[in-house]
């Protein structure tokens, strides 16, 4: 005999969501009875942000899909917290997850707005790719891979329309196995200090690949990486132009695992101009920018107290960025050279007062993005 699942309510930003009582924090969450994450929060708390920014250039009449919503989570929330969007539809295969997900959207009042199904993800999507019935925005956030829903949701975008991908197999795109990531992503990994980086242009890379056979061009918008989960935003464009564009940022990063030094061009298996090493390859992915300022700009006017005070510093340092690929990481190459850890301000400041770039990364608090070759770096943490 089942036991009765009892739900409670609680509270996310200003949306109430039902969930099951005392919500477990394991790591991943189980699926059933019905599935919640409550560690998603900030990325929840982004995505917010991110769709309150890009609904402004979206036109009229702009439509959401939450398209494995689990308890409705990020749906409810869009649905409540930007008004903007006249309808969400929340999917997910599990009937006891959308009938949780109608009773929150009732306590929101936001029913009206709200279209529900039961459904495989991917039967849903394909079933709103006509040009009638396309979505504005469409949110696929798997357990595990977004690589098996990426031709499917493109298909259901509006010319224009937003793409939010997320992704949780940490270890396929960081590194750990790579042969796993050519097979679901078509590039190879590297566990590299900056390999949550590197997941996340696999991420954008498979899905500039699967748009162009489309006829459609990408351009990304944010990505993040909160734990072990990354996300990706972007922009679908149907102009040739950006169709030519979007092949053209394809391409490698090369790493020496000797020195550490990167070179981020379409050669394969060149050796290492700073050392002489052989340099292992990662890609094919995307090259180029993965942040659009003025996006994350106007999101942060939307930033309130109730959000997570972590959202608000990945976008703050996400703004201030540079467009530079791959980040170094001053402790792993102080531990190179045996010597103390400088801060990341001491450094900072010596390769501006050099007239080299040099920014922190929303990646990683201890990342350091910047055009000073490497030799320049190490002497710089080296010191005196």
């Amino acid at each position: 005999m089942h036991r009765e699942v009892v739900y409670q309510r609680i509270q996310e930003g200003r949306t109430y969501l039902l969930v099951p009582s005392a919500p477990t924090r394991k790591v991943p969450p189980p699926k059933e009875p019905v599935f919640f994450n409550p560690l998603a929060r900030v990325p929840r708390d982004l995505s917010i942000l991110i769709i309150r920014g890009a609904v402004q250039k979206l036109g009229k009449r702009v439509t959401f899909a939450d398209s494995l919503a689990g308890v409705g989570a990020r749906g409810l929330r869009v649905a409540t917290e930007v008004p903007e969007i006249e309808k969400v539809y929340i999917n997910d295969l599990n009937p006891t997850s959308i009938s949780i997900a109608r009773k929150a959207a009732r306590i929101n009042r936001v029913s009206s707005r709200c279209l529900f199904s039961a459904r495989d993800c991917c039967k849903f999507l394909i079933d709103h790719s006509g040009p009638e019935e396309r979505f504005s925005i469409v949110d696929v956030d798997p357990f595990g891979s977004p690589a098996p829903f990426i031709d499917c949701s493109l298909r259901a975008l509006h010319a224009g329309g937003l793409l939010c991908l997320g992704a949780t197999d940490a270890t396929v795109l960081c590194g750990i196995y790579p042969e796993i990531a050519w097979r679901k992503y078509h590039g190879y990994s590297l566990n590299t200090e900056y390999c949550h980086e590197i997941g996340i242009r696999l991420i954008l890379g498979l899905t500039a690949m699967t748009a162009t056979r489309l006829d459609l061009g990408i351009v990304p918008r944010f990505a993040h990486v909160t734990r072990n989960y990354m996300r990706v935003y972007v922009s679908i464009r149907p102009e040739s132009s950006e169709v030519q564009s979007t092949a053209s940022n394809l391409g490698h990063i090369l790493h020496c695992f000797k020195c550490g030094n990167r070179i981020l061009e379409s050669p394969v298996g060149q050796n290492c101009n700073n050392c002489g090493a052989k340099m292992k390859t990662s890609g094919p992915l995307w090259t180029a920018s993965i942040y659009d300022q003025d996006l994350l700009r106007y999101s942060l006017q939307f930033h309130e107290t109730y959000f997570s005070k972590e959202s608000y510093r990945l976008l703050a340092l996400a703004l201030e960025e540079a467009d530079i690929a791959t980040y170094f990481v001053t402790d792993k190459i102080a531990d190179k050279l045996q010597v103390p850890t400088p801060t990341l301000e001491d450094v900072i400041g010596q390769l501006r007062l050099a007239g080299f770039t040099a920014t922190r990364t929303a990646f990683n608090p201890r990342g350091i993005r910047t055009n000073a070759p490497i030799k320049f770096l190490y002497d710089t943490i080296r010191g005196p």
